[in-house]
């Protein structure tokens, strides 16, 4: 028979460590296993069409307007190189403070109209894996590196316009392709960013302050 004494006997502080400890190795014990045997994640269900469809008839639309700036410019590259060779020449001698140097203009002209018009190509090859990549692998990461891809290119296409294609000699409707070209970048990226598909990515692992703040 048990001690009637023993049921009302205060444990001593030994013995509470003691549960203590053996309370804490339980955790992590559990924890370990967790973490060599995750729980398999459940299935997401398909993509929003907001992702699929949507987001990728814009950037379409956007890749064919780059992609008759490219042509465009690769055939006219020569006449495009002689007009911002003008063009950097014109701004030396009326502000020779902002203007290039003498001895780099020469350089300049030849490098940058093919270096932009292939960018425009390597931009949307990047934009488009990530793309496709957010709504097969369900990945959060990927759509956001796909936004921060569009808005690089977005902050490019002010420019190439203005150097490559802002002059009397050339097709006037460069232009307009070109800010047409942002204009669908900007619809594609505001698709991949709805509730729906926000809904549908897994939830973001990155760290916020205020849950720190709130753990302590």
């Amino acid at each position: 028979m048990t001690d009637p004494d023993e049921s009302d006997r205060i444990p001593t502080q030994a013995e509470l460590d003691a549960e203590d400890l053996a309370a804490i190795e339980r955790r992590s014990k559990d924890k370990d296993e967790a973490v060599l045997y995750p729980s398999r994640p459940t299935d997401p269900g398909p993509a929003p069409r907001a992702l699929t469809v949507h987001a990728r008839v814009a950037f379409w639309g956007a890749a064919a307007a780059g992609l008759v700036a490219f042509v465009y410019g690769f055939v006219n590259v020569g006449t495009i190189r002689g007009l911002l060779r003008d063009r950097l020449r014109e701004g030396l001698a009326t502000d020779p403070r902002n203007a290039a140097p003498a001895d780099r203009i020469d350089p300049m002209a030849n490098f940058f109209p093919p270096f932009m018009l292939i960018m425009i190509v390597v931009f949307l090859a990047i934009e488009y894996a990530l793309l496709v990549a957010a709504a097969t692998h369900h990945s959060r990461n990927c759509r956001n590196f796909y936004l921060a891809a569009v808005v690089v290119n977005l902050l490019c296409i002010p420019i190439g316009i203005d150097l490559l294609f802002r002059y009397p000699d050339v097709w006037s409707a460069l232009p307009v392709i070109g800010w047409i070209q942002f204009a669908l970048l900007v619809i594609s990226a505001l698709c991949t960013m709805q509730k729906s598909v926000n809904r549908w990515l897994p939830q973001s692992t990155r760290m916020r302050p205020t849950r720190m703040v709130k753990g302590r």
